[in-house]
């Protein structure tokens, strides 16, 4: 089955489960039209199938529930007609039992009844997740890992010119975020406007001309438009062919702040569209993305869009059930569509805490791997026997504390488990944290293995490595665990070829402690 039929059936089946709430698509079933269409096309699918599915859902959100339903089973029909086989009847699904039900957080109903005052049509706060299911057996696209040049209109210069935002992947596009956002969403009169606003205003275009300035040097396009309230001069620099794109009666959108000039309010290169196009700059939350040399915010914009609103859809959500409800965090494609271009302020607020604590959780779980990976390693196995240690504590100038004498036991517990030792020694000043730590170097080196010490500082090391010195080589003492020569002070200030004489000891081995920086 080809891959777009095989997609508009997945939407089909969704807004079935759904009772046809025109949510099974962020924005609606007419908002994929477009994109759809064009995949159709490259798969083959037949023209007239592909211009009856434009034609019926281009009304889909005006329709009553039963409409919807009555549409989508005549495209349904036609779909199973065109690959043949049984017949496959769209309905929602048969009510499951209560045990196989999903959990529903208690702070979250399912369907949240209408606060009071809220308009009709209201959007909750907190979007209906798709069901599991249907995210879960939709396979993340291996398109995902495709260079830019796959996009339409992308070509080698072209993603050359991208790499340099460090997208090189339809992958980076997803996550290559806004670094902010313009709010057009509230809709004002003319006559209701006030210097200093960032608006969205929807007029007709009046009048259109191109006159020069500062000597011929700017040419400045120049318009009135006007919503029945009121007018507004509009200026754009130095874009003459604006007025081949907006004829005097056209309807567009604009969007930007309200200015004065001679005391009159204008609006200085805003933002436009035309009313009939699907606003990607203007009257909604807009993004601002990082820009870089023959890359414009519309450019970006609407290619971001084209592929943010096919991919996100399809990739699977990894978080687990309960932490999403446990943390009331939103699905990750809903997340990164809402990033991008968010419907309110509500969701954007929601997108971004659930990619926050996505960014951490992952960084926990990393973490958490090192940690599994670092205790199931294997490790040279240092018995140290009682004897040993009663010999060694005793010919030390001063007997262990009670703290002392237990760091250590642990130290010796941590050397005879086979496993790497990630211990930390935590002490005041003149604790006897240096004497613990002489005492381990010893029992690792007298099975024939070597130590390093490190200070964060050269006068440190040198304390260090005359205290070492003292307490595991002190050549009056028989019982000492290593010689003077076995123990050697490195920093930045050794000499070269006493470097080259430490690093050759260390090779052969008959220096066991190396103490620096």
């Amino acid at each position: 089955m080809q891959q777009s039929l095989e997609k508009i059936q997945k939407m089909f089946r969704l807004e079935a489960e759904r009772g046809y709430d025109n949510r099974a698509v962020v924005g609606g079933l007419d908002k994929m039209l477009a994109t759809w269409e064009a995949e159709a096309r490259v798969d083959g699918l037949p023209e007239d199938l592909i211009q009856a599915v434009s034609s019926r859902l281009h009304d889909y959100p005006t329709l009553t529930p039963e409409a919807r339903a009555d549409v989508l089973k005549g495209l349904w029909k036609r779909f199973q007609s065109l690959h043949g086989g049984p017949a496959e009847t769209l309905q929602p699904p048969s009510p499951k039992p209560v045990e196989s039900a999903r959990p529903t957080h208690p702070a979250r109903p399912q369907h949240p009844a209408p606060q009071a005052g809220a308009e009709s049509g209201q959007r909750s706060s907190m979007p209906p997740r798709a069901p599991r299911a249907a995210i879960r057996d939709e396979e993340n696209p291996q398109g995902l890992n495709a260079p830019l040049t796959v996009l339409p209109g992308i070509g080698p210069q072209h993603a050359q010119t991208m790499a340099a935002l460090g997208l090189n992947t339809l992958g980076d596009l997803l996550y290559y975020f806004p670094r902010r956002y313009d709010d057009y969403s509230q809709l004002k009169p003319i006559n209701h406007l006030f210097y200093g606003e960032e608006v969205t205003v929807i007029a007709s275009v009046q009048s259109i001309d191109v006159r020069s300035a500062r000597s011929g040097s700017v040419q400045l396009t120049e318009a009135i438009v006007s919503d029945g309230t009121g007018a507004l001069r509009v200026t754009w620099f130095n874009q003459p062919w604006l007025t081949t794109k907006l004829r005097p009666g056209s309807q567009i959108v604009l969007s930007g702040r309200i200015e004065q000039y001679l005391g009159r309010l204008v609006m200085n290169s805003p933002e436009w569209e035309s009313l009939e196009r699907e606003q990607l700059n203007t009257n909604r939350i807009v993004p601002v993305y990082p820009l870089t040399a023959r890359v414009t915010q519309n450019w970006l914009r609407r290619l971001m869009h084209q592929t943010v609103m096919h991919y996100a859809s399809r990739l699977s959500d990894y978080m687990p059930l309960s932490i999403l409800e446990s943390a009331q965090l939103i699905d990750l494609p809903i997340a990164l569509q809402q990033i991008h271009f968010p419907d309110s302020a509500d969701m954007l607020r929601q997108a971004r805490h659930r990619l926050s604590f996505d960014e951490i959780f992952l960084m926990q779980l990393g973490v958490l791997r090192q940690k599994f990976n670092w205790q199931n390693a294997t490790a040279q196995i240092f018995e140290v026997a009682d004897e040993w240690v009663a010999i060694q504590t005793t010919r030390l100038p001063y007997q262990l504390t009670q703290a002392q004498q237990k760091a250590f036991a642990d130290i010796r517990a941590d050397l005879r488990s086979g496993r790497p030792m990630n211990r930390l020694l935590q002490g005041d000043v003149g604790s006897g944290k240096t004497v613990v730590a002489a005492l381990a170097v010893a029992a690792v080196t007298r099975q024939n293995a070597q130590a390093a010490v490190m200070a964060p500082t050269s006068i440190l090391a040198e304390q260090h490595y005359r205290s070492f010195t003292r307490l595991l080589a002190n050549p009056e003492d028989e019982n000492s665990p290593l010689k003077p020569e076995e123990i050697r002070l490195m920093v930045g200030d050794t000499s070269e070829a006493e470097k080259q004489e430490i690093r050759a000891g260390l090779e052969d081995g008959s220096i066991r402690v190396v103490i620096g920086t």
